[in-house]
């Protein structure tokens, strides 16, 4: 396990020096980005196949337990597919006059990708709090370079919203858990400091009084970089301004760290902090995200920005779910991460698309995409049904899961309002979909952008959501993986 663990953590950063430093041609570039990719998922999948979700893998730096194996799964197929990606959507990018100086723009884009998803395997899988915090805040300044990749003033503004908020966000995580450390002084010690099996084993001799406060400052941290209300402000311009690319690696990837993050910080704090209190702090924060997404979904013109608060609206659904803590309430959000990941990037992906054929972010000025770019129009159709929560996508069964978890844990105020919420981001969303899927074209596209690679790997990310939405009880491996992930979180 740790050899497969060392070529995870080797491959990216020495195809980022490469990307950089060795002057290669845009083709050779290219490869390089999607042979490392394929060569680090091939890694996953080793390890995935040779480890038991029952027995966790444990080392002095490294641990890999179900609940970590299950995001890195998330995270390396959302890898693959943005590699594999790439080479269209940077061609037409430069063919729009988007990109110059094709390769010096094409050699930092892959060694900042390469190294953001560096950045997120680390998360993953360090067992120390203290050096996950570390590695979250080193996501946050690879993304950053990233959202300002084109370096238009729009982004450049969206990137230092984002560097601006969520480093307050980290530095409240940072005192949460400087927190939790002196608890963990104070009880047991500074024997294995900030180590997440000790603390894990010893939750219950924490002083309540610093874990409640240690969970207040850690919630509003962590839950800044996923993307919750109230601080959630840089998302929109962040997710409208970095390429497409990035926007579903932020979306899918970036977000679903930041709810692991989390999550393995609650399961240090829930014994002494008590779940009444941890269920109505992020209950109270689910609905508020919800609600602040609403009303910006319906009023929304830029193609982009309409998703980053749809994006708004799965990351409340995920807390309320964490909210519930039941076992069934918890396995809805595993699935609820995966599927939410694979749609949203899907819908990025797509957006850029249509951005590059109609030449405006603009939807009010995007109509008759059925007839002018069919291809187009069918994946931003079956994108807009993933996301909405429609069967037979992914989400239809996770949002179904979280919310019948609600109803029956006797949650009914803020299930309630989240029925009435949801039906208000349906609403939006549909009225603005349909509209740019039919009536009369305005304005001439360049037509059909997609290639028979962009096309294949968003229809195969379409299908996974399906697959492991619906059938995830029939597949045993995965549905014991998924059930050790929930024994971890809930004890």
């Amino acid at each position: 396990m740790l050899t497969y663990i060392l070529i995870l953590l080797c491959l990216p950063p020495l195809c980022a020096v490469l990307a950089l430093a060795a002057g290669f041609g845009n083709n050779i570039l290219h490869w390089l980005h999607r042979l490392t990719a394929t060569a680090v998922g091939v890694c996953v999948a080793l390890m995935a196949k040779s480890f038991n979700p029952a027995v966790p893998y444990v080392d002095d730096y490294f641990y890999i337990d179900a609940l970590n194996m299950w995001v890195i799964i998330i995270i390396t197929t959302l890898y693959l597919a943005a590699t594999w990606t790439a080479r269209n959507y940077l061609t037409r990018e430069e063919r729009c006059g988007v990109l110059k100086g094709e390769q010096l723009q094409t050699g930092r884009y892959f060694a900042l990708m390469q190294l953001f998803c560096w950045t997120m395997f680390i998360v993953l899988l360090v067992k120390n709090l203290g050096l996950m915090w570390v590695a979250i805040e080193a996501t946050t300044l690879i993304s950053a370079l990233l959202i300002s990749f084109k370096f238009t003033r729009a982004a450049l503004e969206a990137t230092w919203k984002y560097i601006m908020v969520c480093t307050v966000g980290i530095c409240l995580a940072l005192l949460g858990t400087l927190v939790l450390y002196y608890a963990q002084l104070d009880a047991l010690g500074g024997e294995k400091a900030l180590s997440w099996l000790y603390l894990h084993e010893h939750a219950n001799s924490l002083n309540p009084a610093m874990t409640k406060l240690a969970l207040l400052f850690i919630v509003i941290g962590y839950g800044t970089k996923a993307g919750m209300a109230p601080m959630h402000t840089w998302l929109p311009d962040a997710y409208a301004e970095a390429p497409s690319l990035t926007s579903g690696m932020l979306s899918g990837a970036l977000c679903s760290c930041a709810i692991y993050v989390l999550l393995r910080n609650l399961v240090i704090l829930l014994p002494t902090a008590g779940a009444a209190m941890m269920s109505s702090m992020l209950l109270f924060f689910a609905v508020l995200t919800v609600a602040i997404a609403v009303p910006f979904v319906v009023v929304q013109r830029d193609v982009k920005r309409i998703l980053a608060y749809s994006s708004m609206e799965n990351i409340g659904i995920m807390v309320a779910g964490i909210g519930v803590f039941s076992a069934f309430s918890l396995k809805a959000v595993m699935l609820h991460m995966y599927s939410h990941a694979m749609i949203k990037f899907v819908l990025f992906y797509i957006a850029g698309t249509i951005i590059q054929e109609y030449q405006t972010r603009n939807m009010m000025r995007i109509h008759g995409m059925i007839k002018d770019v069919p291809h187009t129009a069918t994946f931003w159709l079956l994108g807009m049904l993933g996301i909405l929560g429609l069967p037979p996508m992914g989400l239809f069964f996770s949002k179904f899961y979280i919310m019948a978890a609600l109803f029956r844990e006797g949650h009914w105020v803020a299930g309630s309002l989240l029925i009435i919420l949801l039906a208000g981001v349906l609403i939006g969303i549909l009225y603005h979909g349909m509209r740019m899927l039919c009536d009369k074209s305005k304005r001439q596209p360049l037509g059909d952008l997609l290639g028979a690679t962009d096309v294949a790997v968003l229809a195969v990310l379409l299908l996974l959501t399906c697959v492991v939405g619906a059938g995830f009880e029939n597949i045993p491996w995965l549905n014991n993986l998924l059930n050790q992930a929930v024994r971890i979180i809930g004890g």
